[in-house]
């Protein structure tokens, strides 16, 4: 429990917060009760992923900011402007850093456990606020340490020991502005709406980091052309008064490159006096916040959504009254539940993008992409994540209420199943298919569109096929912390087989006179009977 090098080091300043006038000890115990729980908390960008042991986790969310912040140090490194390299770093450590305090953070900006647990406690007000701060600044220097420590070292090693202050300075008052505008987008939001927006806000970008995660490492090498760094200089605009990013390029440019235009002036002021005067109204509307915050703890308001089209869709997909009732309960899992979707949407949108990279890998040649004809059979490769994602549709963080399938008596698990697959497919996965199949029009100037149909009609086909080997228990009745311990890698590999059959028989295809046809018509027979017969009419224990 004593083992936090931030408290220690803390220690050290003590007196200081005893001459004014916090009780520090009761500080530290507040302090060292958060610390501790953040050890336990799996981190957003760990993909939900338990471990064993803390410690392990520990290292692991960090190793990641490592990696990323090597990564932004060797892209500096080839930048021989000063401007210019310090625009890239400001830009990729803002984007960095709001995107890991807003997910990864948020419970702490916007925890009011303080106010309900500690308030009523005999504890004064000052000790419970300066704990959040210091908590808050605690993860603040932790982030910035390996997310900016390479590139740290890397100004350091051009440039002399006399830029570590300078850079350490405006990291701080990026600190500041990336807190500050955090803050104020919270307030502007719990202002004028209620809290169930800003939770949803905040899990939109909770999935839009771990997609990047996951994938933007391999977009990010391709787009970046190494022997043009070299030779980029900066070109000053007046609209350029208004981006912060670029006012933090000036300190350096004039330090080390002698840039005497009145621009970089102007750019060194406003990286100053905009954090400090954004901080003073931050305190004077930080009562307002608190109150705000409020709307988070209450009732959540039950915003009138209309969902008609889920019922049409429902009406026109099935007949069946079971079938349609498991359809819109699946539609409500999805929607409501921000954790699950914190696991599907990443595999999603790895479905889209996995084609495009591997049509970039085997076609790019230079800054022109060469076909070969071929490229519609990568889209087989979106299929791939079908038994993933209905995997998926057996785990819900309100596991525990399915005792309901069991309490009710329920026996027609046939109709059951083809309701939650029918919502996966109408909401998950057909949505996804039409995508890469738009990107493949873009990419390929509409070429492969007898291909996009025949590869809609196979999706649709074998959705049931994968089904009936992925759906093995009871629909979102596993706990969802268990999804990446539980890995069904029979089912895996049979799917990965019928996905190379089906590619194999659309590639016959064309080597068959009017066999595109031929293989849209053998598709379009084989979705009713897949969707009537191959459906899974038995759960696992029941």
């Amino acid at each position: 429990m004593n083992g936090f090098l931030s408290l220690k080091i803390l220690d050290k300043f003590g007196g200081i917060f005893t001459k004014i006038g916090i009780d520090y000890e009761v500080m530290r115990a507040i302090l060292e009760a958060k610390l501790t729980l953040d050890s336990r908390r799996v981190s957003i960008t760990d993909g939900g992923r338990k471990s064993k042991s803390e410690n392990i986790s520990f290292i692991k969310r960090y190793l990641l900011h490592l990696i990323f912040g090597v990564f932004l140090a060797a892209f500096i490194y080839f930048i021989k402007d000063e401007m210019i390299r310090m625009i890239y770093f400001a830009g990729a450590f803002f984007f960095m850093t709001t995107m890991y305090l807003i997910s990864d953070f948020s419970f702490v900006l916007l925890d009011t456990r303080d106010k309900n647990i500690l308030m009523t406690k005999p504890i004064d007000g000052k000790v419970v606020s300066m704990s959040k701060v210091l908590h808050i600044l605690i993860y603040m220097i932790s982030l910035n340490t390996f997310i900016a420590g390479p590139s740290m070292v890397v100004i350091v090693y051009q440039n002399g020991m006399v830029a570590a202050p300078v850079f350490i300075l405006e990291i701080l008052l990026m600190d500041l502005l990336i807190f500050l505008i955090t803050a104020f987008i919270y307030i502007l939001v719990l202002r004028f709406f209620d809290g169930e927006l800003l939770r949803n806000i905040i899990n939109f970008i909770q999935i839009a980091l771990t997609i990047l995660v996951s994938i933007g490492y391999q977009i990010a090498v391709r787009m970046i052309d190494f022997s043009e760094l070299q030779n980029i200089s900066y070109k000053f605009e007046p609209h350029n008064y208004f981006n912060p990013i670029l006012w933090f390029g000036a300190p350096f440019e004039m330090l080390f490159n002698n840039g005497r235009e009145p621009y970089l002036y102007v750019f060194t002021a406003l990286m100053i006096i905009v954090p400090v005067i954004s901080f003073a109204i931050y305190l004077k509307l930080s009562r307002k916040m608190e109150s705000l915050l409020l709307k988070l703890d209450g009732e959540e308001r039950g915003r009138s959504q209309n969902r008609r089209y889920e019922w049409f869709l429902g009406n026109i997909l099935s007949k069946n009254e079971t079938v349609r009732q498991a359809f819109h309960f699946s539609n409500g899992i999805l929607r409501s539940d921000r954790s699950l979707k914190l696991k599907i949407y990443p595999a999603l949108a790895t479905g889209v993008m996995v084609p495009v990279i591997m049509i970039f890998n085997s076609s790019t040649r230079g800054s022109q992409l060469e076909t070969t004809g071929y490229e519609y059979l990568f889209l087989y490769f979106n299929l791939i994540i079908i038994p993933n994602i209905l995997n998926l549709m057996l785990y819900s963080s309100a596991w525990k209420g399915a005792y309901v399938y069991g309490s009710s008596g329920f026996g027609d698990f046939k109709s059951l199943y083809r309701g939650i697959m029918l919502s996966a497919a109408t909401f998950l996965i057909i949505p996804v298919m039409l995508l890469s199949c738009a990107i493949y029009l873009i990419l390929f100037k509409g070429r492969f569109i007898m291909d996009m149909t025949v590869f809609m009609l196979a999706n649709i086909a074998v959705l049931p096929v994968m089904g009936r080997l992925s759906l093995k228990s009871l629909p979102f009745s596993m706990a969802l912390d268990d999804s990446n311990q539980n890995k069904n890698f029979d089912a895996f590999f049979a799917s990965l087989g019928i996905v190379a059959c089906t590619a194999a028989i659309h590639g016959v295809s064309h080597i068959v006179p009017m066999g595109i046809y031929i293989c849209a018509a053998l598709m379009i027979i084989s979705i009713p009977l897949s969707w009537k017969f191959v459906v899974p009419e038995k759960i696992k224990g029941i």
